[in-house]
């Protein structure tokens, strides 16, 4: 709301459009944003706040099916593809296109939300480098937030050089790698032995838990659980 007040009253603009993704998108956010005369599409979260009960159920749907529900200013919309897909919208409707899309088999024509076809189009990139992020992500849960932090961090440098790389092929006029085969390789060349010069040290050999077992326990007065001998 601070963003879209900034952004109004630093321009001379009006009827702005926001895309939003599932993280911001909500109910009240749509009907707040509305008294400024802003409109709001996005994914949502089924079980946030303000949207209709029926929607947190399981729903059960055919393919490319559509249910909506809709209020006098906001519309809530469910459309099963290859996983079931939850928009809020104040400016759509429940409207249908007719598209093509390719499939292993060549092409097939099904019936796609507008709502749908307009985010996908105005997100662009920023749900494309969430996508290319967690399709082959490696992150894994901990307690520990810095842990999940860097392999974060570690996931956009990965898809960053993924990209430059095909622009260095393809300005050089080489053929341009698959995200899959570019992790592998990527992986490959990490995991090759380097031969150490010198002589070995003997830290090598000394031992990790200096002859000490790693027992978890439970830090007095809170639920978070650790190591003593990693932690120190």
């Amino acid at each position: 709301m601070h963003s879209a007040s900034e952004l109004l009253q630093n321009t001379a603009g009006a009827g702005y459009h926001l895309f939003t993704d599932r993280n911001y998108t909500s109910y009240m956010l749509a009907t707040e944003l509305l008294k400024l005369n802003v409109h709001l599409t996005g994914t949502v979260q089924k079980n946030r706040k303000g949207l209709p009960t029926e929607m947190s159920k399981k729903l059960k749907m055919k393919k490319h099916e559509i249910i909506a529900y809709a209020t006098k200013t906001v519309m809530m919309l469910a459309w099963l593809d290859k996983r079931l897909l939850y928009m809020l919208t104040t400016y759509h409707d429940a409207s249908v296109e007719q598209i093509q899309r390719r499939v292993k088999q060549g092409t097939e024509t099904i019936a796609k939300s507008t709502v749908v076809i307009d985010y996908t189009a105005k997100m662009g990139a920023v749900d494309r480098a969430d996508h290319m992020c967690t399709t082959y992500s490696f992150s894994r849960k901990s307690f520990k937030w810095w842990r999940k932090t860097f392999y974060w961090l570690l996931e956009v440098c990965v898809v960053n050089s993924f990209i430059l790389h095909n622009i260095i092929q393809t300005q050089s006029g080489g053929r341009e790698s698959t995200h899959l085969k570019y992790r592998k390789q990527l992986v490959g060349d990490i995991r090759k032995p380097k031969q150490k010069r010198g002589r070995p040290s003997s830290l090598d050999r000394a031992e990790r838990l200096d002859r000490q077992q790693h027992w978890v326990g439970r830090f007095e007065g809170t639920r978070t659980k650790d190591c003593a001998v990693c932690s120190n």
